[in-house]
C-alpha cells in the first residue's frame, strides 16, 4: 500500500524548489529570523522573499509586512520562527493564505519532556495534514536546495557552492548545517539537498526519503535518523529504494541506552530496538555506518560506484601491514576475498620479481608506484568471483 499521497509529495517539491518564501519572524539581527532571511537572500531575484514583521517596515532591503495576509502572494514556502504558543496562530494564517508548505524552525515543544507542549505538538501536526500546508519541523533549522543555490534554513554557515549527487535528510538540524556541511566541502562532497525535519510533527524523514527517489540529481540519500514515527513507511521506502537502486546510507543513534535517551530530549525520537532495526537494514540493502566521515564516504563512493556484480573483494596495497588490516576488516564485515586464478598469481610473480606478495590481499612494494601498477590491478580482478579492488594506502 502506498503511503505518500500526490498533494503531500507536491507540498514537498515546493518547499524544496521555492520561487517564493516568506518569513514570520524576520529580523535584522542574525538570531534564527534574521539567518533564514539572509539564507534566503542568497538566492538573488531567482526567488521573491517576504520578511513578516510588524515591527519594522524594512529588513535586510526588503519592504516588511505587518502580517502574512498582507504579503502580495502565496508563498511556497514560509519560514516560521517566532515563539512556541505563536506557531498554531502562524499555520493557521498559512492556511488562509493558502500557503505551500511551512517550515517551523520554533523549537520548545515535545524534546522538552512536557505534556502539554507534547500535545501541542500533536495539534500542529495534525492541523498540517488537515489543512494540507504540510510542514517540516518544529525545533529544525530548514531545507536547501543545494544544486539550485535555495537555501531556507536557519544555518549559520552556508559555505557549499554548486550541487552534488548526494541528499542529506537529518532529524538534527546543527548537525546538518554545522559538520555535515563543512566535512563535505573539506572532502570535496556535494549535496542536491539538504533536509532537517526536527521533531517531525508531521512530515518524516521517510517522506523527503521518499521525494528524493524520485529526483534524478540524486544518487545516494545519507541520513542521520534518531528515531523512526513510522517503521512501516521507512520499511516501504527502503524497499522502493532498493528496487531503484538508489542506496540509503544512514547513522541510526540509539546502539546503546545513553545514545537513546540522548535522542528523546533532543528531538522527543523513539529510537526502538536497535536489533530491529539493524535486521531491517539487512532485509532492504539499508547502509548503517557509525560516524559523520564514514557516512560521507560511503555516500560518496556509492554516488560514483555501480552495483557490484561479485561479492567477492580483491585487495591490494604497497603495505603488507595496510593490506593485512584491510583484509581483516573485510572478514569483520563478512565480505570474501576470494583466492587469485593461477594464470593471476604467475603474472604477478613475474612482474613483481620476488618482491611482496603475489595473493589477494597483495603487498606490491614500491610496484605500487610503477609503470607495472595498472597491469597489477587486471591481475587482482581476473577472477570470476570479483566484484571490487580496493586500493589500500597510507599515502594522503
Amino acid at each position: 500500500m502506498t503511503s505518500w499521497t500526490a498533494d503531500q509529495l507536491q507540498s514537498i517539491h515546493r518547499m524544496l524548489n521555492p520561487v517564493s518564501i516568506a518569513v514570520v519572524g524576520a529580523t535584522p539581527r542574525l538570531q534564527y529570523g534574521g539567518r533564514f532571511l539572509r539564507a534566503a537572500l542568497q538566492a538573488g531575484d531567482r526567488v521573491r522573499i517576504y520578511p513578516v514583521n510588524p515591527r519594522y517596515d524594512e529588513i535586510m532591503g526588503l519592504k516588511s509586512y505587518p502580517s502574512l495576509a498582507d504579503v502580495p502572494e502565496s508563498p511556497d514556502v514560509v519560514g516560521i520562527v517566532v515563539p512556541y504558543h505563536q506557531v498554531m496562530p502562524t499555520l493557521e494564517e498559512c492556511a488562509r493564505k493558502q500557503a505551500g508548505s511551512a517550515i517551523v524552525i520554533s523549537a520548545g515543544f515535545a524534546e522538552r519532556g512536557d505534556g502539554g507542549r507534547l500535545d501541542l505538538q500533536r495539534q500542529i501536526g495534525a492541523f498540517a495534514r488537515a489543512s494540507g500546508v504540510r510542514i517540516t519541523g518544529p525545533n529544525c533549522l530548514g531545507v536547501a536546495n543545494v544544486k539550485a543555490g535555495i537555501w531556507a534554513c536557519a544555518g549559520s554557515r552556508l559555505v557549499m557552492s554548486g550541487g552534488g549527487p548526494v541528499a542529506l535528510v537529518s532529524q538534527s538540524g546543527a548537525s546538518a548545517f554545522g559538520p555535515f556541511l563543512t566535512r563535505a566541502v573539506d572532502l570535496g562532497i556535494g549535496y542536491s539537498y539538504i533536509v532537517t525535519t526536527g521533531n517531525e510533527a508531521d512530515l518524516e524523514s521517510s517522506d523527503f526519503m521518499r521525494y528524493l527517489l524520485d529526483d534524478p540529481d540524486t544518487r545516494v540519500i545519507a541520513c542521520f535518523i534518531e528515531g523512526f514515527k513510522d517503521g512501516r513507511k521507512f520499511m516501504e521506502v527502503a524497499r522502493l529504494a532498493a528496487e531503484r537502486g538508489k542506496p540509503i546510507v544512514l547513522i541510526k543513534i540509539g546502539r546503546s541506552p545513553a545514545g537513546a535517551k540522548a535522542a528523546t530530549s533532543h528531538t522527543a525520537a523513539m529510537t526502538g530496538t536497535d536489533a530491529v532495526h539493524d535486521a531491517v537494514f539487512k532485509q532492504y540493502g539499508v547502509i548503517r555506518v557509525e560516524d559523520y566521515d564514514e557516512l560521507l564516504e560511503t555516500s560518496q563512493f556509492l554516488a560514483y560506484s555501480g552495483p557490484l556484480r561479485q561479492e567477492g573483494v580483491s585487495i591490494v596495497s604497497h603495505s603488507g601491514g595496510i593490506s593485512s588490516l584491510s583484509a581483516d576488516k573485510c572478514g569483520q564485515m563478512g565480505l570474501q576475498l576470494p583466492d587469485l586464478t593461477p594464470a593471476s598469481r604467475d603474472g604477478m610473480n613475474e612482474v613483481l620479481k620476488g618482491f611482496g606478495w603475489a595473493a589477494n590481499p597483495a603487498d606490491v612494494t614500491t610496484y605500487a608506484n610503477s609503470e607495472s601498477f595498472p597491469q597489477i590491478m587486471r591481475y587482482m580482478v581476473e577472477g570470476p568471483d570479483v566484484g571490487m579492488l580496493a586500493i589500500a594506502s597510507a599515502v594522503h
